[in-house]
């Protein structure tokens, strides 16, 4: 049997990128892993040269590689297929070289798998080579590795890769293979070059903008991520970069010119925006658990979006205690400068200037940046008391929350009860758990913002007697016995029903920050209320005793509807790891754990009154331990069949009728759906996520809508009511689901019909306001001189989940819930200054607009900030819409709408 010759390079014996049977016929080198020249040969000119090993079988060896695949064909891995292998090896000058003629001629090399030949080839080798090291150890010279990576990147197997590297040990000569990489980097192979550094531990050859800001521009995080974990210095480097391009207004054009100067491809442009970008550091960061002084411009973002959220809870919602407005913004600016300036602008729009005087002097911002209704107000005041106001003299009532008559604990406040040292906690042991069969349990912790992970604060357990609020804080891990003494007793205790509210993410709390509870995994005896009350829909005959509609599935909404007046909520935002903790404080957290006993009670007798099954129920609803699901069974007939969806009903509408006459109602499975029925100038109801379909037969009832809604919802929403009032959507697709509903009930668009209802509220009615006015609008709203960079505008065409958000452009910023923020938008609509919302009710603006206060009569602040100037100086007539604010105006995608989306809608 012939042998090859490591070094000699014969002309038939070059390296290619061909299939094995083309090795033979010799073509030029290539880079790896490509079939065309290195850009730069001379520069890379040893990573793009020939294999020195003739890679050609000679005929002994092509004889033995065909009776190997036969025999492997036929016996797989066994005893004699090991055998013959490693007689060959042993027989060989140069083992190495021969192993490497054979895998590179192996068909399968370029997909093996763990069935295939080529892998048997690889272990059987590797247990060669590793048994007769010290014999064939001076033949494993850095010449032969480079030929080994050669030929690894013609495939694309990582575990193939991995073993041969072991096998030729790559990892000790690392430095051999840079040059390759680098030629990989330029051949624009960001993942094989991020791949082969990560395996080779090369990675302090490579800076982080080689390939890891390529891949993240590309979506391949996880080949950043396998790179990173091995890089400590990558990591803090590449999410100070990360960090730094939010110093720009825009992502988007700040890596816009980066892309394009260094030629990047299959960029995925979704994702450079300001919001994706700051989940990925957000990501990096919680990965790899960096310091939060890496991350400046990301804690300035979440600090002003902190802000924003607060200013909006007090001013718009009401909802803020004063002590807990004062020490929340004091967390949110800190010791920003551009921020503290902010605030103060911020709150003087609101038009409350005491409150940003007071903010003014507390953060000694310099008078020349008040705001000049600040300025005015200071000026005006009472010389007497034009002294600063002391900083803890802000004890103006929350006039919202007087007006509202709040939910009180109904026991003598000192019978709750402040654990905070360890000899409070062995009398409450003792005494606060004796002869107790119900207890609710509630946590607090201070809001972090998307900052650093929140940490448990506060566990209040409430009996009938009595309230106990444990100061997590400043028991910490103090008394270990007596934590693992509270989980015998209690949580693990399934002689004692413990009641919560959305208990998932207070039992994730306490597990995390008490691990001396010892928590069963069974979690026995945890009743969730709020899982209690979504079963009341199935159980019609239960009536609680006060018909509550407002407030959303909170535990203040449910005792409302139990007790007869809602929780106050004004203490829910504070630091809550501030010591001392207020009375208020004290008082909040203890009536949000006493209130589940009594609601509960309620709930009970309710349902005892009416007949239905209450023990049953609560019984299958307390958490266990978490058993396979399994599919649910569908109904079955009398006859034991399965029983079939319903029909469809035929539709109503028995002749044509125009858009403008029908109304509709979308569940929560069909938003995309709805938005395109306003599109089309249908009068649309939308249902949020947290809205229950059975809100559908109300709406269909008062407002003679039909329904709309998918499979589940309707064998449920088709029993109440009429024929063909609820129709089931097939189609997955927005445009088909838009076609279907059409055609169903023999609506008629017209081009009079598209966009004459607002797309953010369905509202029409409409101010037209010429240039003149929409400028002097937004003068009187103050521009925010210190306020945040707006990243809307590049994030409006970044990813999302909306099918409908190309349609639009964002305007402005509607606070909403704190997680649930909606970016609503205005439209360009048609390219004349007849705006097709102007076909609805049109009203005079001197009557309907309130220049001073920036607002249309109804009390709406008009959303004139999200106009760019551009728009401003080069369109002479704007749209209001009056009951949510936003602002249209003329533009061509009217237009495009209508041939693009709507041309075979619209008549």
């Amino acid at each position: 049997m012939s042998q090859s010759r490591y070094g000699r390079g014969a002309p038939g014996g070059s390296f290619t990128g061909s299939s094995p049977k083309s090795h033979s016929k010799g073509v030029a080198a290539s880079c790896p892993g490509q079939n065309q020249p290195c850009p730069n040969t001379s520069k890379h000119k040893n990573c793009c040269s020939d294999i020195r090993i003739v890679l050609t079988l000679t005929e002994p060896e092509e004889a033995f590689v065909a009776e190997l695949k036969n025999m492997y064909r036929l016996l797989k891995k066994s005893p004699p297929v090991v055998s013959k292998l490693g007689n060959y090896f042993n027989q060989c000058s140069n083992p190495y070289e021969s192993f490497l003629k054979i895998l590179y001629n192996s068909q399968e090399f370029y997909n093996a798998n763990k069935k295939s030949l080529p892998l048997l080839l690889i272990e059987e080798f590797g247990s060669f080579a590793t048994i007769n090291r010290n014999k064939i150890a001076h033949l494993l010279t850095g010449k032969l590795k480079i030929d080994a990576f050669k030929i690894i990147t013609k495939q694309n197997v990582q575990s193939v890769t991995k073993m041969i590297i072991d096998i030729f040990e790559m990892v000790q000569d690392g430095a051999l293979f840079v040059d390759n990489i680098q030629c990989l980097i330029q051949k624009k192979q960001y993942k094989e070059a991020c791949q082969y550094a990560a395996m080779l531990s090369l990675h302090d050859k490579f800076s982080t903008e080689e390939f890891l800001v390529p891949l993240i521009f590309q979506d391949k995080l996880h080949f950043v991520d396998e790179f990173l974990h091995g890089s400590p210095s990558h990591q803090r480097a590449l999410i100070q970069f990360l960090d730094s391009v939010l110093d720009h207004n825009s992502v988007r054009d700040a890596m816009g010119q980066y892309i394009a100067d260094r030629h990047i491809p299959q960029v995925k442009y979704d994702k450079i925006h300001g919001k994706p970008w700051k989940r990925l550091i957000v990501r990096f960061t919680k990965m790899f658990k960096i310091p939060a002084d890496l991350t400046p411009n990301l804690n300035r973002r979440r600090n002003e979006g902190a802000l924003q959220f607060l200013l909006h809870k007090r001013f718009i919602e009401n909802s803020f205690g004063d002590e807990s407005w004062k020490e929340m913004v004091q967390e949110a600016v800190g010791d920003n400068e551009d921020l503290q300036r902010e605030l103060v602008v911020r709150v003087a729009q609101y038009g409350e200037f005491a409150e940003a005087l007071r903010w003014a002097h507390f953060y000694s911002v310099d008078r020349k940046d008040w705001p000049y209704g600040v300025r005015m107000f200071d000026d005006n005041r009472d010389p007497h008391s034009r002294q600063p106001p002391p900083a803890d003299d802000w004890d103006e009532p929350n006039a919202a929350l007087s007006k509202t008559q709040c939910h009180q604990y109904p026991l003598p406040f000192n019978t709750v009860l402040l654990v905070d040292d360890p000899r409070k906690f062995e009398s409450f042991l003792d005494v606060g758990l004796q002869d107790v069969d119900i207890v609710g349990i509630d946590c607090e912790w201070k809001p972090s913002f998307g900052g650093k992970t929140s940490e448990l604060a506060l566990l209040q357990i409430a009996t009938r007697r009595s309230v106990y609020v444990l100061d997590i804080v400043t028991l910490g891990d103090k008394a270990p016995h007596l934590w693992m003494e509270l989980g015998k007793f209690l949580f693990n205790n399934c002689d004692i029903l413990k009641l919560g509210f959305s208990l998932s993410s207070d039992i994730s709390m306490i597990r995390h920050a008490l691990p001396n509870l010892n928590f069963s995994t069974k979690h026995m005896g945890f009743l969730d209320l709020c899982m209690l009350w979504k079963q009341l829909e199935k159980y019609p005959k239960v009536r609680l005793p006060f018909d509550v509609k407002t407030g959303g599935p909170s535990l203040s909404t449910l005792v409302h509807n139990c007790l007869g007046h809602p929780l106050d909520k004004s203490e829910q935002f504070s630091n809550w790891e501030k010591r001392p903790l207020r009375e208020s404080q004290i008082y909040y957290a203890s009536l949000d754990a006493f209130c589940l006993i009594q609601a509960y009670d309620v709930l009970k007798r309710c349902f005892e009154e009416a007949n239905c099954p209450f023990d049953d129920l609560c019984y299958s609803l307390i958490q266990h331990d978490k058993s396979p699901r399994k599919k649910p069974r569908r109904a079955l007939n009398r006859s034991g069949q399965a029983e079939s969806d319903p029909p469809q009903p035929p539709s109503p509408q028995t002749s044509s009728v125009q858009a403008h006459e029908v109304k509709m109602v979308c569940d929560s499975m069909l938003q995309g759906l709805g938005r395109s029925l306003r599109r089309c100038g249908i009068d649309t109801v939308i249902l949020e996520n947290n809205q229950s379909p059975d809100e559908c037969v109300k709406h269909a009832v008062v407002d003679n809508r039909y329904i709309l809604t998918r499979k589940k919802g309707f064998r449920v929403l088709i029993k109440c009511v009429t024929a063909g009032q609820c129709l089931r959507v097939t189609s997955d697709h927005p445009d088909e689901q838009l076609d279907e509903v059409l055609n169903f009930y023999k609506i008629v668009v017209t081009k009079n019909h598209a966009f004459t209802r607002c797309m953010a509220c369905n509202g029409n009615k409409v101010i037209t306001v010429p240039q003149d006015t929409i400028k002097a609008l937004h003068s009187a709203a103050t521009p925010r001189k210190y306020a945040p960079p707006c990243d809307d505008e590049e994030e409006a065409t970044g990813f999302t989940s909306d099918e409908d958000f190309d349609d639009y452009e964002v305007g402005c910023y509607r606070p909403t819930k704190p997680a649930e923020s909606k970016q609503l938008a205005f439209c360009e609509a048609s390219a004349t200054n007849s705006h097709p919302l102007a076909t609805s009710t049109v009203s005079d603006t001197d009557n309907r607009v309130d220049l001073g206060l920036c607002q249309t009569k109804l009390g709406v602040q008009i959303k004139v900030n999200s106009l760019p100037l551009t728009v401003m100086n080069t369109h002479e007539v704007f749209y209001i819409c009056e009951e949510c604010g936003e602002v249209y105006y003329g533009g061509s995608h009217f237009e495009r709408i209508l041939t693009r989306r709507l041309r075979e809608t619209v008549q």
